[in-house]
């Protein structure tokens, strides 16, 4: 509805298959929602309203943009997320006060070389596209923040990203095709965040050891049999993950000992890479980097399929090593080292499993919420859980709508066979994943999932038959968990609905509270009550009694 004083008109999820001809018939509008609808085709006419700053059009099935969009000098935010665009118009640079930029969940293969007018970007997102390579203008945007390309087919970055001097953070994990970094990323006087995880890199630059602002590296899954280790000295580096990387001995001994002396505070290994280092030179490696190692175990997978990453509880195991806690942090001198491997016959060093999938930037963005979890723990045996991160960097939904699924589960049903008792958490995209893969779980709790992904205006760039595949199988792993499924959504009518998606069954229960945001899981974190509920089904599952004595129903 238009709210005259404002200039805001919200048409988002109304079932539109074409935008009311009334709509540019109101020259004062500054936003305009169309969000979640089934558009095909926008106007030209939209192209008229020109004092509109913030367009909203994501989650149609929106396969073209016209012209004419690119005729709004005043446009500042465009979110085209979740629709079929396989091109952009070549007049996209016209709009010059654009800050934020969304494309992700597309089918785009290239960007336009008119990105270069865009200079009063701040965000842009492509991640979970087909992009192949990156248009040299790139490198021409000089207020650009944030760059969100993982999840796409690209083969190199081009050398022109150097240019880039605002930039922050640049994901690029989950491009199977990307073997090589610039040298030039070392230059980026702003650059705080780097991740090229889940790709096929053989090779990192040193440069990036000069990088000034550089702060977290994740590496992890890639091809690397060799890394600078000069890098563990780049000024504010903070963060290294490596695990997932065939490093070779020299490789890995020459990085332990280097870290001691760095400024790095966490490391990450896996635990066949220190195997390969003979007993007499790693256990005074290990030894000397103390808590900056952080040792885990890794599923093995090729780039692109996933990331399994086991982080064991902090005891002594059946083989009589010590583990990990809840920051990953490994254990050093232990003498007996193993890995999940692909048959899940490694034993575990806990009865409870806890799965974490990842959301829809492909990162494992729970390790936070389950270290306070271990935090919280009042004696030792309530922190005895494994953590096993599970995450998508091709921000695909798990393949839950095609082949892919089966790669999952397989591997999934690999890793929680040990476990009488597997507890499946995630959000948004991730949370999603927990529920496609629910009959392996003992127990689920999914914040804001996409369950019919057709009505969802958060999703991949797929089809009506790959949607409703996802859909069947979402239903299909609920109604066969074998423990109970909580679903947490909040009041915002898109969650609502998706929530109501899922049949009426004895073991699954919808929780609502009262927070109008897609971002429940955050909104719940930051007043102290996210780690209540995980820790709650985590005590139940060990069979301790929780001493907080929470009730989910009279959290709000």
């Amino acid at each position: 509805m238009l709210a005259e004083a404002s200039g805001k008109l919200d048409l988002s999820e109304c079932e539109l298959a074409s935008v009311p001809p009334a709509v540019a018939g109101l020259p004062g509008l500054e936003e305009l929602s169309l969000a979640g609808n089934r558009l095909t085709a926008l106007p030209a006419e939209v192209g008229q309203l020109s004092y509109l700053a913030r367009l909203q059009l994501a989650g149609n099935q929106l396969a073209a943009l016209p012209p004419g969009v690119c005729e709004l000098s005043a446009l500042q935010g465009l979110w085209l997320h979740g629709n079929l665009l396989d091109s952009l118009p070549e007049e996209l640079g016209r709009l010059s006060a654009l800050t934020q930029l969304s494309l992700s969940g597309n089918r785009l293969t290239t960007l336009p070389a008119s990105l270069a007018g865009l200079q009063a970007l701040h965000e842009l997102g492509a991640a979970g596209n087909q992009l192949a390579s990156l248009p040299p203008s790139i490198g021409e945007l000089p207020t650009l923040k944030k760059l969100s390309l993982h999840g796409n087919q690209l083969r190199e970055l081009p050398a022109s990203i150097g240019g880039l001097s605002a930039l922050e953070e640049l994901s690029l994990q989950g491009n199977p095709r990307l073997s090589s970094l610039p040298a030039e990323l070392g230059t980026l006087p702003a650059l705080r965040d780097l991740s090229a995880a889940d790709c096929a890199l053989t090779s990192v630059p040193a440069e990036l050891s000069q990088a000034p602002a550089l702060q977290s590296l994740s590496l992890y899954g890639n091809q690397l049999y060799h890394f600078p280790a000069e890098i563990l000295q780049a000024p504010k580096l903070k963060t290294v993950w490596l695990e997932g990387n065939p490093l070779g001995v020299e490789a890995v001994a020459t990085l332990l000992a280097a870290l001691p002396a760095s400024g790095v505070s966490a490391l990450g290994l896996d635990e066949a890479q220190l195997a390969q280092l003979p007993l007499a030179t790693r256990d005074p490696l290990v030894a000397a980097a103390g808590p900056k190692l952080r040792v885990a175990a890794v599923a093995p997978g090729g780039p692109g399929e996933g990331y399994f990453k086991l982080e064991r509880a902090q005891r002594a195991s059946a083989h009589g090593a010590s583990s990990s806690n809840g920051s990953g942090a490994g254990a050093s001198g232990s003498s007996s080292l193993s890995s999940i491997g692909g048959n899940g016959s490694s034993r575990p060093s806990a009865h409870v499993l806890v799965v974490s999938f990842g959301s829809a930037p492909g990162t494992p963005n729970w390790g936070g919420l389950l270290k306070k979890v271990r935090t919280a723990a009042v004696d030792p045996e309530e922190a005895d859980f494994d953590v096993l991160y599970v995450v998508d960097p091709r921000r695909a939904w798990y393949g839950g709508g095609d082949e892919g699924y089966e790669l999952y589960e397989q591997r999934l049903r690999a890793a929680c066979a040990p476990y009488p008792h597997v507890i499946f958490i995630g959000d948004s995209m991730g949370a999603t994943g927990a529920l496609l893969f629910a009959h392996l779980a003992t127990e689920v709790h999914a914040w804001t999932p996409q369950v019919d992904l057709a009505t969802s205006s958060i999703r991949p760039g797929q089809g009506p038959e790959w949607q409703a595949i996802l859909r069947h199988r979402v239903l299909k792993g609920v109604g066969a968990c074998r423990g109970k499924v909580v679903v947490h959504t909040g009041s915002w009518r898109h969650d609502l609905d998706q929530a109501r998606c899922l049949p009426t069954q004895a073991g699954l229960k919808v929780q609502i509270y009262s927070v109008e945001s897609h971002r429940l899981a955050l909104a719940l974190d930051r007043r102290g009550l996210l780690v209540q509920i995980v820790r709650s089904a985590v005590l139940q599952a060990m069979g301790l009694t929780n001493k907080d004595n929470m009730r989910l129903a009279n959290l709000f």
